[in-house]
Parts: C-alpha cells; sequence; structure tokens
C-alpha cells in the first residue's frame, strides 16, 4: 500500500477487493490509452464484482456509494500514481498503473475475470451466512458424514430450533437459496434441499 510521495509497486492482493477492481476494470475499459467515464468504471466493477458493489439488501443494485469510495481509496491510499484524473468525471492509467496492470495480469485475471467474485463479509449478508455456516462443524460434517447429522444440529447452525414452526425452518431454506443465487454457489442449495428433507422427515 502506497503513501504520500510514492507510486505502488507491490502486487494485488490475493483476496479480491474494491481497489484492484476498480483499476482492472478501468484497464478493461481501455483506460490504458482513453479517458473512460469514472460511471463507465463503476458499472464495470460492478459488473465483475456484483456482491461485491451491490446494495447490502440488493445485491443486484449497483452501489454507487461504494465504487466511488473504491475510487477515493485508488487515488489517494492503495494505489497512488497509478490513476489520472484529466477531468472530474473521468479517468485514465498513467503510465505506471499500466505497467502496474500488466505486470500482475495473472492475479488480476483469476481474481475479477474467472469464478464470481466473493464478497465482503462485513457488508454482505449472504457472504456472512456462507462463511459462518462453511466455518462450522456442522458443515463439515454435512461434506463428509450427512447421514449423522441430526435436525437439532441445522437448528443450532441455522439458529432456530428443532421444534421451530414450520414457517421458521422455511424462511431459513429461503435464505439459504436467496444466498446460493447471489452468491452462484451450488453447494449452498445443495445443502438448503438437505435441510429441506430432514425437516421434511422431522415434522
Amino acid at each position: 500500500m502506497g503513501i504520500a510521495g510514492e507510486i505502488r509497486t507491490s502486487p494485488p492482493s490475493d483476496k479480491p477487493n474494491n481497489q484492484d477492481v476498480f483499476l482492472w476494470s478501468l484497464y478493461l475499459l481501455g483506460g490504458s490509452d482513453r479517458d473512460i467515464d469514472v460511471e463507465d468504471v463503476y458499472l464495470k466493477a460492478f459488473e465483475l464484482a456484483p456482491a461485491r458493489l451491490g446494495w447490502r439488501t440488493r445485491p443486484e443494485i449497483c452501489d454507487y456509494k461504494r465504487t466511488s469510495k473504491a475510487l477515493q481509496s485508488v487515488e489517494a491510499k492503495t494505489h497512488k500514481g497509478l490513476v489520472h484524473r484529466p477531468h472530474m468525471h473521468s479517468r485514465r492509467l498513467t503510465a505506471q498503473g499500466v505497467a502496474w496492470i500488466e505486470a500482475h495480469k495473472s492475479i488480476l485475471e483469476r481474481n475479477y475475470s474467472g469464478a464470481p467474485v466473493r464478497p465482503d463479509k462485513a457488508h454482505n449478508k449472504h457472504e456472512k451466512l456462507r462463511v459462518d455456516l462453511q466455518e462450522s462443524p456442522v458443515w463439515r460434517k454435512f461434506e463428509t458424514h450427512r447421514d449423522d447429522l441430526e435436525l437439532a444440529d441445522l437448528a443450532r447452525v441455522l439458529r432456530c430450533a428443532a421444534s421451530s414452526p414450520s414457517a421458521v425452518w422455511k424462511s431459513r431454506i429461503e435464505e439459504l437459496r436467496r444466498a446460493a443465487q447471489v452468491l452462484q454457489d451450488p453447494s449452498l442449495n445443495e445443502f438448503a434441499l438437505f435441510v429441506e428433507t430432514k425437516v421434511t422427515e422431522g415434522l
């Protein structure tokens, strides 16, 4: 991470972040040789990482505040010297910016142009659900010995009780399916189906 008077030379983070995706989007739009409207960069960044740059409750909608904040961070903190501001509404990569992109292109392609970009757990309820679930003993057992799981185990990880009304269980299952859809994670759909089957058997 650069400081005042320095140009960033360190490689991108192995973990996705909003600042790197902004710079990569600028490059993909042709920002190495022409000025690009910041709103076009915002939309491209959202296209690449919708789960990171969408609304908290409606991740399918671009949150311009997050994309704008990413730009501010790029220019003032994380990527100083890599972006030129020819106009308040446009940006272009500097020569150093193009060199940085080209030097680390494989990392950027892997992080943002391959599999869906994982969102920030702190700002995305679906990612928080996935992380909390997949870090639990219940998930590990689901992957290895799922037949040993009881309804009480599932209830504990889904924040309810085995004796909860069917409406509560239905709500939890829908949360899982919504997260699977937003995060494009079929394993969550598989878990939701497993829970639904267990609940049906238990009731």
